[in-house]
C-alpha cells in the first residue's frame, strides 16, 4: 500500500502542477500529508517526517531568502549594471553570442559542485542581458541548468560522491572515464545555445528588436534612479562585499546561507543608513524572497514523507520487479535511460541510496562492473537534476529567474532528457558504462 501511494502521489503532484491545478506550495504541503494518513502513519509520526524534511531543506530556503533579498538590493544599486553593459557590447548585441557565453560561464562557475552557488552566480547577472535583448528567461534557465548538469558528474559533486559511497569505489575512479561524455556534453549544449540564439536573432529582426551588429549603445541599459555611479565609494564597497561572499562560497570557509544574512546586514547599512529606508527596501524584494521560500519550505513535507514513510524505497523496488526477465545484465542502461524522469520522482538521497543498490546487486551478479553501474546512473540524474522537483536549490533557481516550476520542466525537460540519451550511448560506446 506505501509503495502504491507513493507512485500515486508523486505523479499526481506532478500532474497538478503541470496542469495548473494547485500551486506547488499547496501540492507539496497536502497531498503528502494525505497520503501519509491514508498509510496509516498517526499524526504525530507524519509530524515527525515533516520535521526531517523540514530540517534538510531549511538551509536553502533560509539561502533562499536573504540571497534574493541581498541581489535585490544590489540590482537596484546598479551594481550588475556595468557588466551587463560590458557583456552587451561583447556579444554585439547577438543573442547567439550571449547564449554560447552562457553556457561557457555556466560551465566555469559550476566546477565546485554546488547548484546554488552556480545559480546564484549566474542568472542574476545574465537576466538582465537576456530581458534587454528580449530573450526568453527560460533559455537562460536551461542553458545555466543543463551546463551545470554535466559538469555535476565532477568527483567532488553530491550526486558522484552518494554513487560512489554506495558502489564502494573511489569517485575519481568513478569520473576518469566520464570525462569525454562531459565534454561532449558541453559541445551539445554549445549546439543547443547557438540554435536558441540564431532563433532569438531571427525573431528580433522580425519583430525590431535588437540587432546583430553595428553601433551598441541604443541597447546598454539606461541609468536607474536608485543605481549609484562608478564614482560613488559605495559602488565599490559593494562589489567587494559581493566578491568576499562569493569568496567564501567557493572557500566554504563559512556557510553560505550565514554568508548571505550577514552581508544582507552590512549591505542595508551602506546603501540605506536610515532604519526607515532599510525596511522600504526589504518590502520592496520581500514577495519575492517569500513566495519561493514557501514551495520551498513545503516541498521538505513532501521529501520528509517521502523517506519518513519509505515510499522512496518501496517505490525502488517496485520498479524492479516491473522488468522482464533476463534483463540483469542491461538493467544498469535502462535504469541510467530513464535517469532523467526518474530524478523527478526520487531525490538525490533515495535515487543513489535506495534505487541504486538495487539495481547495482542485481546488475552486478550478472557481471556487470560495479563503476559501470554508477557511471550509467550518474549521467541521467545529473543531466535533469535542474528540473527535478525534489532538489531544493531548483526552486532557488527558477526564482532568480522569475519563472514558474510549470514553464520550466514544459520548456526544458525534452532537452534534459534528449541530452542525457545521447551521453549514455556515448559513454557506451567508449566502454564507460559496459559494452
Amino acid at each position: 500500500m506505501i509503495t502504491t501511494l507513493g507512485f500515486v502521489m508523486m505523479l499526481g503532484i506532478i500532474a497538478l502542477i503541470l496542469l495548473k491545478r494547485l500551486p506547488p506550495v499547496v501540492a507539496f504541503a497536502l497531498v503528502p500529508v494525505a497520503a501519509s494518513l491514508l498509510a496509516g502513519f498517526t499524526p504525530a509520526e507524519t509530524g515527525g517526517f515533516i520535521k526531517d524534511g523540514l530540517t534538510a531543506v531549511a538551509p536553502t530556503a533560509t539561502l533562499f531568502i536573504f540571497a534574493i533579498l541581498y541581489f535585490g538590493i544590489m540590482r537596484e544599486r546598479g551594481m550588475f549594471d556595468p557588466l551587463v553593459n560590458f557583456l552587451i557590447k561583447r556579444t554585439r548585441g547577438e543573442p547567439l553570442r550571449v547564449a554560447i557565453v552562457t553556457v561557457l560561464v555556466a560551465a566555469i562557475a559550476h566546477l565546485d559542485g554546488v547548484g546554488a552557488a552556480t545559480f546564484l552566480l549566474t542568472i542574476p547577472a545574465f537576466l538582465p542581458l537576456y530581458q534587454r535583448l528580449n530573450m526568453s528567461p527560460l533559455i537562460l534557465l536551461c542553458l545555466v541548468g543543463l551546463s551545470a548538469g554535466v559538469i555535476n558528474m565532477v568527483p567532488w559533486g553530491g550526486p558522484t560522491a552518494r554513487a560512489a559511497a554506495t558502489a564502494g569505489v573511489d569517485a575519481s575512479e568513478l569520473w576518469l572515464p566520464l570525462i569525454p561524455v562531459q565534454a561532449l556534453g558541453i559541445v551539445l549544449l554549445l549546439g543547443l545555445a547557438s540554435y536558441f540564439g540564431i532563433k532569438a536573432q531571427r525573431h528580433n529582426r522580425v519583430t525590431g528588436h535588437g540587432h546583430a551588429s553595428g553601433d551598441m549603445s541604443a541597447y546598454l541599459l539606461p541609468p536607474r534612479e536608485t543605481a549609484l555611479p562608478l564614482s560613488d565609494w559605495r559602488y565599490w564597497a559593494n562589489v567587494g562585499l559581493t566578491l568576499i561572499i562569493l569568496l567564501i562560497l567557493f572557500t566554504g570557509a563559512f556557510p553560505l546561507y550565514a554568508s548571505f544574512m550577514v552581508g544582507l546586514g552590512i549591505a542595508l547599512l551602506l546603501n540605506y543608513p536610515r532604519p526607515e529606508a532599510q525596511g522600504k527596501e526589504l518590502a520592496r524584494h520581500a514577495n519575492d524572497a517569500l513566495q519561493m521560500a514557501l514551495v520551498m519550505l513545503a516541498a521538505g513535507i513532501l521529501l520528509g514523507i517521502l523517506a519518513g514513510a519509505g515510499m522512496s524505497d518501496g517505490m525502488a523496488g517496485a520498479l524492479i520487479e516491473l522488468l522482464p526477465a533476463g534483463s540483469a545484465s542491461v538493467l544498469h542502461l535502462i535504469v541510467g535511460f530513464f535517469g532523467v524522469p526518474l530524478g523527478m520522482l526520487f531525490s538525490p538521497d533515495a535515487y543513489y541510496f535506495a534505487l541504486m543498490p538495487i539495481v547495482r546487486d542485481i546488475a552486478t551478479a550478472a557481471g556487470v562492473p560495479v563503476e559501470a553501474v554508477a557511471r550509467a546512473m550518474l549521467i541521467g540524474e545529473n543531466t535533469g537534476f535542474s528540473i527535478s522537483p525534489v532538489v531544493p536549490s531548483v526552486y532557488l533557481a527558477i526564482g532568480l529567474a522569475g519563472v514558474e516550476l510549470r514553464e520550466h520542466l514544459k520548456f526544458t525537460f525534452l532537452w534534459a532528457w534528449g541530452i542525457g540519451i545521447i551521453l549514455l550511448a556515448f559513454a557506451w560506446l567508449i566502454g564507460a558504462i559496459g559494452g
